[in-house]
């Protein structure tokens, strides 16, 4: 029973990554339970600590969307761990000011329960994403 729900929660977050990069926002939106804690990295343009996930839309979402054409959050690899899934991949986009190119390898944790997301830390080199904002 534990691995039938295990590969549940990898497809759930596979569908977050697939519906994010097609320009379905409200799929991860309504992944995401109430009380959700979302960290990016201290240092990153986006960096700290939000709950919920209007908190989420407002400070990582839409400022990213905005700053980036053809923003993609390629996946490479989801490491199950049961509640735990770990996603490998890299960050894709073209800084829409600054027209330089995005591409910056990740390493994100998702906490599920019940099927929500209850946690998520995003892992990446913060001055290689925001060496692309540098005109």
């Amino acid at each position: 029973m534990a691995s039938a729900a295990a590969k549940s929660n990898v497809e759930r977050v596979q569908r977050v990554y697939d519906a994010f990069n097609e320009g379905d926002i409200d799929t991860p939106m309504a992944t995401m339970a109430e009380d959700i804690e979302w960290i990016e990295p201290e240092g990153d343009i986006y960096g700290g600590t939000y709950h919920g996930p209007e908190e989420v839309l407002e400070n990582v979402f839409t400022p990213c969307l905005e700053d980036f054409e053809d923003f993609q959050v390629d996946t490479d690899e989801f490491i199950d761990g049961g509640d735990t899934i770990v996603v490998l991949g890299t960050f894709r986009g073209m800084h829409r000011t600054s027209g330089k190119p995005l591409t910056v390898p990740f390493a994100h944790v998702c906490e599920l329960e019940d099927g929500r997301m209850t946690r998520f830390i995003d892992y990446l080199d913060t001055v290689l994403w925001n060496e692309t904002y540098e005109t």
